[in-house]
């Protein structure tokens, strides 16, 4: 026979042969007794599984060549019922991402609100007298709250609290002096350091007695600690104190009568600590020399000893952002006329 019909014979009967194999009962396709090839096997499965289809309820041929619809498989109950509620959860997930993105960048705009308004309140405290501020900040008590929200979130990204350092210090004086110590912390916002100390009496022994000021109490579980007045004019009586405090609070024009206040309150050999920000001492203000030439730190040291002070300890090294000083009250009567104003911290206006 010619080639091509002998082609057209063969197809022929594979073509009877594949519809026998229709109207017979369907054998497991894993069966190789046929010896049935990959492409028989093959479409052996899909008769089976649209034989299986039909059975459970499937749309029939004539349904299907009526239509013109698509095959479709039987809905799964449960199958649907998981797939709501995937639908669901992706839903809420979608819905909580978008609502976490909107609460992320109200934050964002919420701290740089803040932010702003903490440099402005700084610079006020920093280029006003001591007297000036207590009459604002007592006016609008909230103002003074906006600034110490700022203060606490600047504080969060040093790597050293100069209040713990004072504390620890506190603590160990304390221990070593065997006796109750007597505190004046001046401008001591939360007033952390006397709820800290505080913290370690107990009913036999009071170790510490702490009398914080600054110009308003806070709006916390510490405002009972705090007395509301002028640094420079505190409710104390002269020759009271052991150790005084000056925290991150030389702020103001009038720092001169801070520390005569600091002299006033102090006993005999009396303490007085002091941490502030290096920048503000070890650069010269507005960038110039002061008037004998010299640093702003040398002239403050200076001044110190003649508003009755002798200086004992000074630490630079241990902190690059803050340094901390110690003097001991003399029986130097301050000098009335001696002023001092540090360099103040004025931001850049963005």
């Amino acid at each position: 026979l010619p080639r091509t019909l002998y082609a057209m014979v063969g197809k022929k009967k594979v073509l009877e042969s594949t519809k026998k194999v229709t109207k017979e009962p369907i054998k497991n396709v894993t069966d190789n007794s046929e010896g049935w090839s990959k492409s028989k096997k093959k479409r052996m499965r899909k008769i089976l599984a649209r034989e299986k289809w039909k059975a459970a309820g499937g749309i029939s041929d004539e349904k299907l060549k009526q239509t013109g619809e698509p095959d479709k498989r039987p809905s799964n109950p449960e199958r649907v019922k998981k797939l709501d509620i995937s639908k669901k959860k992706l839903k809420n997930k979608k819905s909580l991402l978008n609502e976490s993105s909107k609460n992320t960048l109200i934050e964002s705009f919420k701290s740089r609100l803040s932010g702003s308004r903490f440099r402005e309140l700084n610079e006020l405290l920093y280029t006003t007298d001591s007297k000036t501020a207590l009459e604002k900040f007592s006016s609008e008590p909230d103002l003074f709250e906006q600034y110490h929200e700022g203060f606490r979130n600047q504080i969060q990204s040093w790597p050293v609290n100069p209040v713990d350092v004072i504390s620890k210090w506190l603590l160990r004086f304390q221990k070593s002096r065997k006796r109750q110590v007597i505190v004046a912390d001046f401008g001591c916002g939360d007033a952390n350091l006397a709820k800290e100390l505080i913290s370690h009496n107990d009913e036999n022994n009071t170790k510490f007695e702490v009398h914080s000021f600054d110009l308003v109490a806070p709006s916390n579980e510490n405002s009972h600690l705090v007395t509301p007045c002028d640094m420079a004019n505190v409710p104390l009586d002269s020759d009271s104190v052991h150790v005084a405090i000056f925290c991150l609070a030389l702020m103001g024009t009038n720092i001169a009568d801070f520390i005569r206040e600091a002299h006033r309150v102090l006993q005999k050999d009396g303490i007085l600590k002091i941490a502030e920000v290096r920048s503000r001492f070890e650069s010269t203000e507005y960038g110039r020399k002061s008037e004998n030439n010299t640093s702003l730190l040398e002239e403050f040291k200076t001044v110190m000893g003649k508003l009755g002070f002798e200086l004992k300890a000074f630490d630079n090294k241990s902190n690059k952002l803050f340094f901390l000083m110690e003097f001991r009250k003399i029986s130097i009567v301050p000098d009335s006329t001696v002023t001092f104003t540090a360099k103040a911290c004025i931001y850049k206006r963005r």
